[in-house]
């Protein structure tokens, strides 16, 4: 059964995502029908919805029409789940989408994702400067009136500029150690943030708009990019060679891509994601503890993918559609760990230059933590492990649950050591949401933001 916490996360995403139905609950439906005993007032809604089922210990998306369609097809997805898991954890309507309408719902969705997109102008979109106490925009001529050193925090999937103030003042180093980032007094002249799309557009497309956006700041560049951001940091690397780019630091970045976005574990990626969040939600509850602040942006952004591309990939069907769908989603075919990722082929090498680091690890989690203990096993394959041999498998090797470990730390066919790469080795209380709460973490950086 859901946790108190489980169904608060998803209740906030569903009150996010659930759209209401034009002219109201059932309006389309004659008066008649609606005095019917037993009327489902579904059936006039003209919504599609996706149910977040709890199914045997794993979340699972299943795609529901709009009530008036359904038929055969609509029920006999709801077949392959037993009569006693069924739990239904939320359920959330949206307007109906046809194949040519997904890059327009994915750009919705980034919007949703990162507001921030929707308000910022030519030609420094995106690019916002921490000011104490928010991040604001930019002034006119701020940037070509820059001297010394500038840190740019990139941001990953689903989230925005905003998680690193969330981030670093989770505890009390990471509150110290981004208040001497911005000590008017210190290292920086100023500290700035990059809120970009991260579905609906490819990593080398936001690198271009960050090179665009940095064009007139003649400063020093030290950057510091959490998963898909590494990615973005990199392209404007290998696309911006005139920029005065000191040094890089890549935290859980995909750099050769993660299985989470491979095209054939889509449909996986979403129930697997899903079901992280949950776990986390639910692991942190039974500490006492408040969840990690990128939660709830992943599990809006999941359940969001989830709206846009139910009925691509018929979620919940015995049969889908190819997952090769995945391929409607710019921003995840990207980051696709496959051996003819073709863009990540374009990537490296990087041009030399730049002091380029990163820093990772693995995610398994203790026994006594049961949530995540069962989700890792479920979609985890080692070598010596109690195997799991199902169709939720995702990754065959060590991983903090959305990053393969062993994509960290290669630049197409260099494989940073140290002291360029930083291993964090086996953990099983950091993953890929919690980085910036780890002192190791916080104190790599400390190091090296100096």
């Amino acid at each position: 059964m859901s946790s108190i916490a489980s169904q608060a996360l998803w209740a906030e995403v569903g009150a996010q995502l659930d759209v209401a139905a034009p002219g109201g609950e059932a309006a389309r439906a004659p008066i008649q029908q609606r005095r019917r005993r037993g009327f489902d007032a579904r059936a006039g809604d003209g919504r599609a919805a996706v149910r977040l089922l709890r199914d045997d210990g794993l979340l699972r998306w299943i795609y529901e029409p709009p009530v008036r369609q359904l038929g055969v097809q609509g029920r006999r997805s709801w077949r392959a789940f037993s009569a006693d898991s069924r739990e239904t954890v939320q359920r959330i309507a949206f307007p109906e989408l046809g194949e040519n309408a997904v890059t327009a719902g994915l750009v919705k969705l980034d919007r949703h994702l990162n507001p921030v997109l929707g308000e910022l102008g030519v030609p420094a979109e995106g690019l916002r400067r921490w000011d104490g106490g928010a991040w604001v925009p930019l002034p006119a001529g701020f940037l070509a009136g820059l001297k010394g050193r500038v840190l740019v925090l990139v941001h990953g999937t689903f989230s925005a500029s905003a998680m690193y103030a969330k981030e670093f003042a989770a505890t009390a180093d990471g509150e110290a150690l981004f208040a001497r980032l911005n000590d008017a007094t210190g290292v920086y002249a100023a500290v700035l943030a990059f809120d970009h799309p991260t579905l609906s557009v490819a990593p080398w497309l936001n690198a271009l708009a960050l090179r665009d956006a940095l064009a007139t700041c003649a400063a020093e560049l030290d950057f510091v990019g959490h998963s898909r951001g590494g990615l973005v940091i990199s392209w404007l690397l290998r696309l911006a060679p005139e920029l005065r780019a000191r040094q890089a630091l890549l935290v859980g970045a995909p750099l050769a891509g993660t299985s989470l976005a491979a095209p054939d574990k889509l449909r996986q990626a979403l129930d697997t994601l899903a079901s992280f969040a949950d776990a986390v939600a639910e692991t942190a509850s039974q500490a006492g503890k408040i969840a990690p602040p990128g939660l709830q942006p992943l599990a809006l952004g999941v359940s969001g993918l989830a709206c846009v591309l139910g009925k691509v990939l018929a979620l919940g069907a015995r049969t889908p559609l190819a997952d090769a769908a995945v391929g409607l989603v710019p921003g995840l075919l990207a980051m696709g760990r496959v051996d003819n990722n073709l863009e990540l082929a374009q990537l490296y090498p990087l041009p030399v230059g730049a002091d380029v680091r990163a820093i990772g690890g693995s995610f398994m989690p203790s026994e006594v933590n049961e949530p995540l203990w069962k989700l890792w096993k479920r979609v985890t394959h080692l070598k010596g492990q109690a195997m799991y041999h199902g169709a939720d498998l995702i990754f065959n090797q060590p991983n903090d649950l959305v990053v393969d470990s062993a994509a960290m730390n290669r630049l197409g066919d260099l494989t940073l050591a140290a002291p360029q790469w930083e291993d964090l080795g086996v953990s099983a209380q950091t993953h890929h949401t919690n980085y910036f709460q780890d002192l190791r973490v916080l104190n790599w950086l400390d190091g090296r933001l100096r």
